[in-house]
């Protein structure tokens, strides 16, 4: 009995809701499939309003930072000058040293080799500039934190461009700082049957020059007539 009762009462219901849904579309062509047709009659918006929402957009996620201090800015103003400068500084030498980095440099050329100065004079400031960025360096250069990307690579082109040694670190009482040492790359050229060319360090004796610590520091050169108490002070 109930169910006969229900049916009395839902089916008027269904007729009207057939008549009222070929009402609001009286020149739809008809459908293909009656499932397909359903979706796209008018009255369906009605009970499924969250087709026409808008897709839901995943927040933004906050940009990685770096938990590593940045490398201490230059603010002595001769050191800033260095640091502006391209070529090397020699007017800070020793007389003994401008004459030795001269003779030297002339007996490379004498016998074809090249003589490529990298550094000579260097102000205390700017010493210790360089000493930060060797430092920094040894605490980026094997990080892959996404964040320190940018510092690495900031970090990484001045100890490049520097000419910096991973193997050696800038100390801070230095001979370049007290004018009594230089960095050059010295290239001899091959040996010839006929001639034989002298060595780098050979000539380097000759002009007044050694190089204390071939094996770490093999650019640096330094008076021979200076003699440390101690282990002898290189970058």
């Amino acid at each position: 009995m109930f169910v006969l009762r229900l049916a009395k009462r839902v089916l008027p219901c269904l007729a009207l809701g057939c008549c009222l849904i070929a009402a609001d579309s009286p020149d739809a062509p008809a459908p293909v499939d009656w499932a397909e047709s359903l979706l796209h009659l008018p009255v369906t918006r009605w009970f499924m309003p969250w087709l026409s929402l808008p897709p839901v957009r995943e927040a933004a996620r906050p940009a990685a930072t770096c938990r590593l201090a940045p490398l201490p800015p230059i603010t002595d103003p001769e050191a800033l000058e260095f640091e502006a400068s391209v070529a090397p500084n020699t007017d800070g030498l020793v007389p003994a040293m401008t004459r030795a980095l001269q003779k030297f440099e002339h007996l490379v050329s004498s016998m074809g080799g090249t003589f490529v100065l990298k550094s000579a004079y260097r102000p205390p400031a700017y010493q210790a500039h360089l000493q930060q960025v060797w430092f920094k360096w040894m605490e980026l250069r094997n990080n892959h934190d996404p964040g320190c990307q940018e510092l690495q690579a900031t970090v990484r082109a001045e100890f490049t461009g520097h000419d910096l040694i991973e193997s050696q670190k800038p100390v801070t009482s230095s001979d370049h700082t007290r004018g009594l040492a230089f960095d050059a790359t010295v290239f001899m050229p091959p040996a010839r049957r006929q001639m034989r060319p002298p060595s780098v360090d050979r000539l380097a004796f000759r002009a007044g020059v050694m190089r204390p610590d071939i094996v770490r520091d093999p650019v640096h050169y330094k008076l021979v007539a200076v003699r440390e108490r101690h282990v002898p002070s290189t970058e």
